[in-house]
């Protein structure tokens, strides 16, 4: 009797002994997996990527203990269409991208339950696809107009100051862009639907253009070397040139010029959907978009940002600036933009 008592004792203790190794190793397993999580972002190299790591992915890997936040090269559509895109949970791109990636079904829609910063946003941040849902979220804002050398060449005031004969031969603009062709049309007051001023337009600057340049970094070394004096470009490399030494202002002219919107997207194959959209939710806060503000000169897409001084005035900041630039309809120039191209191509060859 006292063995078989005895007996039961111990079955029941190797039971619970059973029971508790389960436990640890179940609770092992987990603390492995959230050790070893890692979420993919692509960005743009260079000076971006110090400042997205330094704003953006530390401090999130700070606030959540066991995440690491890995930083891959610049990923395209043509390379997501291919399936180049398995192992990345976000992906970085202009707004024109994210929207014609989202109307091709690569990425996730986002909806306002997973991100507390959604109502803080300027309506211009949100990126949508064809039927209207969002799928991008900006986390950064720029503008597009002339850049010049103050020292070689009185201020621009319009786009057709790029046609002078006074600046004929040290004018560059961006090959195949189509904010500068939407520049175009508002400078020869012109329609989507009669585009044949811009294209004759085009074909009387282009003997005078010192090159159509390919790559956005291209006119820093232009100007450096004193080969144009004047250039269709970004505020903030504009910007960031001065501050280096080089003579050059930025302006926007009489007939505006283009929002430039840098967004983020979570991957629709991305297997940290709720993960991916953390991190979004975190690029779009205050602190992280004052760091881009204060060290890449890009205009914050959260409205309670507070920017003060130089920096305020340089960047795009405020409701004002904002809405003072025109934001393209992509959706609809996607209609046109194979036909524009194609027609770029033509009246610019030499």
């Amino acid at each position: 009797m006292h063995f078989i008592k005895r007996k039961n004792k111990y079955t029941y203790w190797i039971f619970m002994f059973g029971i508790i190794a389960s436990l640890m190793f179940v609770l092992s397993a987990c603390g492995s997996s959230s050790e070893s999580k890692e979420i993919v972002v692509t960005s743009f190299g260079g000076k971006y990527d110090e400042v997205f790591t330094k704003y953006v992915a530390k401090p999130f890997e700070e606030k959540n203990p066991g995440v690491k936040v890995k930083l891959a090269p610049y990923t395209g559509i043509a390379k997501l269409s291919q399936g180049g895109g398995s192992s990345i949970d976000i992906v970085q791109l202009d707004d024109f991208d994210i929207i014609d990636a989202a109307n091709k079904g690569l990425l996730s829609p986002l909806e306002k339950k997973d991100f507390t910063s959604w109502d803080k946003l300027y309506e211009q941040a949100f990126l949508n696809s064809k039927d209207g849902k969002v799928f991008g979220l900006t986390n950064v804002f720029g503008a597009w107009g002339i850049a010049y050398n103050p020292e070689k060449t009185t201020k621009p005031t319009s786009w057709n100051d790029l046609w002078r004969t006074d600046v004929k031969g040290k004018v560059t603009m961006m090959s195949q862009w189509i904010p500068d062709i939407l520049m175009t049309q508002k400078a020869t007051n012109t329609t989507m639907e009669n585009m044949n001023p811009v294209w004759e337009a085009y074909k009387k600057i282009t003997p005078s253009i010192a090159q159509y340049y390919s790559s956005f970094s291209a006119p820093e070394a232009l100007f450096k070397s004193n080969q144009v004096v004047m250039a269709s470009w970004f505020d903030g490399r504009a910007l960031a040139l001065k501050k280096a030494g080089t003579p050059i202002d930025f302006v926007i002219p009489k007939e505006g010029g283009i929002l430039i919107r840098s967004g983020m997207s979570v991957v629709k194959n991305s297997k940290n959907q709720d993960l991916a959209k953390k991190l979004i939710d975190f690029a779009m806060t205050p602190e992280a978009q004052q760091g881009f503000a204060k060290e890449l000169y890009y205009g914050p897409t959260n409205s309670t940002v507070k920017l003060d001084g130089d920096v305020a005035d340089d960047v795009v900041y405020g409701k004002d600036k904002i809405s003072g630039l025109t934001t393209p309809d992509w959706n609809n120039i996607f209609t046109k933009r194979e036909e524009w191209l194609l027609k770029w191509q033509e009246v610019t060859s030499r």
